[in-house]
Formats: C-alpha cells, structure tokens, sequence
C-alpha cells in the first residue's frame, strides 16, 4: 500500500496546484479572448480540485490516510506546476502552461494505472476517469493555441 498511497498523494496535490494554477489563470489573462479564456480556466479548475482531488481524497481515505497538510502540497508533487507568463497579455503563455501541466499529470496518472492494473479495480476506475477528463484538458489548452503557441509546447 505504500507506494500506491504515496503515488495517490502526489497525484492530489498536482490537482489541488492545478487548482490554483488554473484558478488564478482565470484572473491573470488579459486580451481579446481573455472573458472566453476566463470560463475555461474556471471550469477546468472545478474539475481538478471538485472532481480529481475528491476522488483522490475519497481513495485515500479508504486506505485510511488523510489529504496532505497544504504546506505539504509542493513537496508531495509530481508536476510541481509551470510558471505563468509574466506578461497577462501573453494568452499563449497561460495555455502553452496548461497543456504542459496537463501532459505532467497524464504522465502520472498512467504511471498509477500501470501499477494498479489488474489488482486494484477501485484506484483503476477512478484513475480511468481521470486520465480521460486530463486529455480532454490537455486537448481544450492545445486547441486554444496559436500556431506560435503550439511551437511553445
């Protein structure tokens, strides 16, 4: 159980840094789409923090382990979020970010499903869910991209 818990750790804490990641995107962006931009970055980040982040606390918790403490969030990560664009009028920036970050999680989640295929129904279920929903996410940033943009990632 230890590796998997610690793999399951990690994995929430690269959801709940998604969270912020994308929840202050959302404020950040500036520029002609920056109101589209702005609903994108929210709903994705309800996703990584509403849906993936439960559904790794909810897991744990059946393994009786607790979420991490905050302050212990970017050590457990994995993915240990981009850095944003200084620029806010740098759309690119912020989404080249997002697909970079979606790729990291997509890394790490099939990481965990390798290791729980075929012993571990549960954690399989719920990563199969997640890892469907991060490559709609990566696909949505990588959409968005200018062809500049596509060069960045």
């Amino acid at each position: 159980m230890g590796k998997l818990v610690d793999m399951l750790l990690a994995a929430f804490a690269d959801e709940v840094l998604a969270w912020y990641q994308y929840y202050l995107s959302a404020y950040a962006v500036r520029g002609n789409v920056s109101v589209e931009l702005e609903d994108v970055f929210r709903r994705i980040a309800e996703d990584e923090l509403g849906d993936h982040a439960k559904k790794l606390a909810d897991r744990l918790q059946d393994f009786d382990v607790d979420p991490p403490d905050f302050r212990d969030l970017w050590q457990l990560s994995r993915c240990r979020q981009t850095e944003l664009p200084k620029d806010p009028h740098d759309v690119d920036g912020f989404l080249a970010a997002s697909v970079k970050a979606e790729r990291c999680a997509l890394e790490h989640y099939r990481e965990i499903f390798s290791y729980v295929f075929g012993k571990d129904p549960v954690t399989e279920e719920i990563i199969e869910d997640i890892i469907r929903d991060e490559a709609e996410h990566e696909t949505t940033f990588r959409n968005l991209l200018s062809k500049a943009g596509l060069e960045r990632v």
